[in-house]
Protein backbone atom coordinates (compact mmCIF):
# COMPACT_ATOMS: atom_id res chain seq x y z
CA UNK A 1 0.00 0.00 0.00
CA UNK A 2 2.82 2.36 0.86
CA UNK A 3 4.50 1.67 -2.45
CA UNK A 4 1.37 2.36 -4.50
CA UNK A 5 0.71 5.62 -2.58
CA UNK A 6 4.34 6.69 -3.16
CA UNK A 7 4.07 5.82 -6.88
CA UNK A 8 0.80 7.79 -7.15
CA UNK A 9 2.32 10.87 -5.49
CA UNK A 10 5.49 10.61 -7.59
CA UNK A 11 3.49 10.37 -10.83
CA UNK A 12 1.17 13.21 -9.77
CA UNK A 13 4.01 15.58 -8.86
CA UNK A 14 6.18 14.73 -11.86
CA UNK A 15 3.31 15.08 -14.34
CA UNK A 16 2.36 18.63 -13.33
CA UNK A 17 3.65 21.06 -15.91
CA UNK A 18 5.97 23.85 -14.99
CA UNK A 19 5.10 27.30 -16.32
CA UNK A 20 7.53 30.08 -16.96
CA UNK A 21 6.33 33.55 -16.21
CA UNK A 22 7.61 36.17 -18.62
CA UNK A 23 7.47 39.82 -17.71
CA UNK A 24 7.73 42.30 -20.54
CA UNK A 25 9.83 45.29 -19.64
CA UNK A 26 8.33 48.57 -20.79
CA UNK A 27 10.24 50.38 -23.48
CA UNK A 28 10.65 53.88 -22.02
CA UNK A 29 12.43 55.34 -25.02
CA UNK A 30 11.03 58.52 -26.49
CA UNK A 31 11.76 58.64 -30.22
CA UNK A 32 11.36 61.56 -32.63
CA UNK A 33 13.24 61.68 -35.91
CA UNK A 34 12.81 62.02 -39.67
CA UNK A 35 12.56 58.81 -41.62
CA UNK A 36 14.60 58.47 -44.76
CA UNK A 37 16.71 61.49 -45.68
CA UNK A 38 17.40 63.68 -42.64
CA UNK A 39 17.26 67.37 -43.44
CA UNK A 40 16.25 70.65 -41.80
CA UNK A 41 14.26 71.52 -44.94
CA UNK A 42 10.80 70.00 -45.33
CA UNK A 43 10.10 68.89 -48.90
CA UNK A 44 6.71 67.32 -49.62
CA UNK A 45 6.91 63.52 -50.07
CA UNK A 46 10.70 63.53 -49.53
CA UNK A 47 11.63 64.77 -46.05
CA UNK A 48 8.22 65.20 -44.42
CA UNK A 49 7.84 61.84 -42.62
CA UNK A 50 8.65 61.53 -38.93
CA UNK A 51 8.65 58.70 -36.43
CA UNK A 52 7.11 59.67 -33.10
CA UNK A 53 7.15 56.94 -30.44
CA UNK A 54 5.97 57.76 -26.96
CA UNK A 55 6.33 55.26 -24.10
CA UNK A 56 3.12 54.34 -22.28
CA UNK A 57 4.44 55.91 -19.09
CA UNK A 58 4.73 59.31 -20.79
CA UNK A 59 1.79 59.31 -23.23
CA UNK A 60 -0.48 61.25 -20.87
CA UNK A 61 2.23 63.78 -20.04
CA UNK A 62 3.53 64.81 -23.48
CA UNK A 63 2.01 67.33 -25.84
CA UNK A 64 3.43 68.45 -29.18
CA UNK A 65 3.02 72.10 -30.21
CA UNK A 66 3.60 73.21 -33.80
CA UNK A 67 3.64 76.62 -35.46
CA UNK A 68 3.00 76.82 -39.22
CA UNK A 69 2.45 73.05 -39.52
CA UNK A 70 0.60 70.01 -38.25
CA UNK A 71 1.23 66.27 -38.09
CA UNK A 72 -1.03 64.04 -40.17
CA UNK A 73 -1.39 60.32 -39.44
CA UNK A 74 -0.28 57.83 -42.08
CA UNK A 75 -1.14 54.18 -42.60
CA UNK A 76 2.06 53.17 -40.80
CA UNK A 77 2.18 52.94 -37.02
CA UNK A 78 4.04 55.81 -35.31
CA UNK A 79 4.86 57.51 -38.67
CA UNK A 80 3.42 61.01 -39.19
CA UNK A 81 3.59 63.43 -42.10
CA UNK A 82 4.55 67.01 -41.28
CA UNK A 83 2.22 69.19 -43.33
CA UNK A 84 3.01 72.92 -43.60
CA UNK A 85 0.05 75.14 -42.66
CA UNK A 86 1.32 78.76 -42.68
CA UNK A 87 -0.21 80.98 -40.02
CA UNK A 88 -1.74 78.23 -37.88
CA UNK A 89 -0.76 76.62 -34.55
CA UNK A 90 -1.65 73.03 -33.67
CA UNK A 91 -1.12 70.74 -30.72
CA UNK A 92 -1.03 66.95 -30.73
CA UNK A 93 -1.29 64.34 -28.02
CA UNK A 94 -1.63 60.59 -27.97
CA UNK A 95 -2.93 59.51 -24.56
CA UNK A 96 -4.01 56.12 -25.95
CA UNK A 97 -4.25 54.68 -29.46
CA UNK A 98 -5.87 57.84 -30.89
CA UNK A 99 -3.71 60.70 -32.17
CA UNK A 100 -5.51 63.89 -31.05
CA UNK A 101 -5.10 67.14 -33.00
CA UNK A 102 -6.27 70.50 -31.68
CA UNK A 103 -6.27 73.87 -33.41
CA UNK A 104 -4.49 76.22 -30.99
CA UNK A 105 -4.97 79.44 -32.97
CA UNK A 106 -3.01 81.49 -35.39
CA UNK A 107 0.56 82.72 -35.61
CA UNK A 108 2.68 84.81 -37.94
CA UNK A 109 2.70 83.02 -41.34
CA UNK A 110 6.20 81.86 -42.11
CA UNK A 111 8.24 79.29 -44.02
CA UNK A 112 9.73 78.31 -40.65
CA UNK A 113 8.10 75.41 -38.75
CA UNK A 114 8.64 75.38 -35.00
CA UNK A 115 8.08 72.13 -33.03
CA UNK A 116 8.06 71.81 -29.22
CA UNK A 117 7.53 68.73 -27.07
CA UNK A 118 6.23 69.76 -23.66
CA UNK A 119 5.87 67.78 -20.45
CA UNK A 120 2.36 68.74 -19.33
CA UNK A 121 3.11 67.95 -15.67
CA UNK A 122 5.98 70.41 -15.41
CA UNK A 123 5.00 72.68 -18.36
CA UNK A 124 8.63 72.55 -19.51
CA UNK A 125 9.89 72.10 -23.05
CA UNK A 126 12.16 69.07 -23.27
CA UNK A 127 12.66 69.00 -27.05
CA UNK A 128 12.32 71.65 -29.73
CA UNK A 129 13.37 72.01 -33.33
CA UNK A 130 12.89 74.27 -36.34
CA UNK A 131 12.46 73.28 -39.97
CA UNK A 132 12.32 75.31 -43.16
CA UNK A 133 9.60 74.67 -45.74
CA UNK A 134 10.62 74.53 -49.37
Amino acid sequence: MKLSLFAFLFISVSSTAQYALKIKREDNRFLFFQTGLKNDTIIKNKTDLFLIKLPDSLKNNIQIFLKNAQFITTDKDSIYRLRPVPGMKYSHSKPDTVFNTLLEGNCEPSKMIHIEFINTLTQKVFLKNNFIVR
